[in-house]
């Protein structure tokens, strides 16, 4: 059996990270389809749709990527644990910067888990019906209905402040795992890091408060 370092298993996280994160910003933008109403958003679902084996493909990569990132993370905090010894930090600023975030990787990572399987019983496994006002407006509707709900839309935002906490800490710690964070570059990264963030958290919350606020 292959015997991987703990190097290259953050290198593994780092990287299936980096894939994770290029899924969640590819899905904010055609998200972000709702604005321009129901003709828009279901043709961008109908697009990924047409695409067939080459859509089942992505979804297998990206799950594939998910269930590395998840399994490597664990396997790292146990050693970790076992060997009583601190992250793999090695700047002291990035470690203040991030210890918040750092702490709170087990939380967010839960919820994000916990929001995964919950989003695919609403969304992609359920029936694309969303009758407003009478008419079926398929997809479309079905995220109207769902996020105008108060309670839902909490959650849905509580869900994606946790994903943005992740990818702010998870960007700048691929930059520390593969040797390119410096004395020089570190305050660049971690605002870079910030930023992502808190776009995803924004850009994705602001769906919901959209939802609320016009149907």
């Amino acid at each position: 059996m292959l015997k991987l370092s703990t190097i290259q298993k953050k290198q593994i996280v780092g990287i299936t990270g980096l894939a994770m994160v290029g899924f969640v910003l590819a899905h904010l933008s055609g998200n972000f389809l709702i604005y321009k109403g129901p003709e828009a958003f279901n043709g961008y679902a109908k697009f990924l749709h047409d695409l067939g084996a080459l859509l089942w493909m992505m979804r297998a990569g990206i799950l594939a990527s998910f269930l590395l990132h998840m399994g490597f993370t664990i396997n790292l905090v146990i050693t970790n644990r076992k060997a009583r010894v601190n992250r793999y930090y090695k700047y002291q600023n990035h470690r203040s910067e991030s210890s918040l975030a750092t702490q709170l990787m087990p939380l967010s990572g839960s919820i994000i888990l916990i929001y995964i399987i919950f989003h695919l019983l609403d969304f992609s496994l359920a029936d694309k019906v969303g009758i407003i006002q009478g008419i079926d407006y398929g997809l479309y509707g079905l995220v109207i209905n769902t996020l105008k709900d108060p309670i839902h839309a909490v959650l849905y935002i509580i869900s994606m402040a946790s994903v943005g906490l992740h990818m702010y800490h998870a960007f700048q710690s691929v930059f520390q795992t593969f040797g390119l964070m410096s004395e020089k570059n570190q305050p660049r990264l971690v605002l870079a890091s910030k930023v992502l963030g808190v776009a995803i958290t924004l850009g994705y919350s602001s769906i919901p408060v959209y939802i609320m606020m016009n149907f």
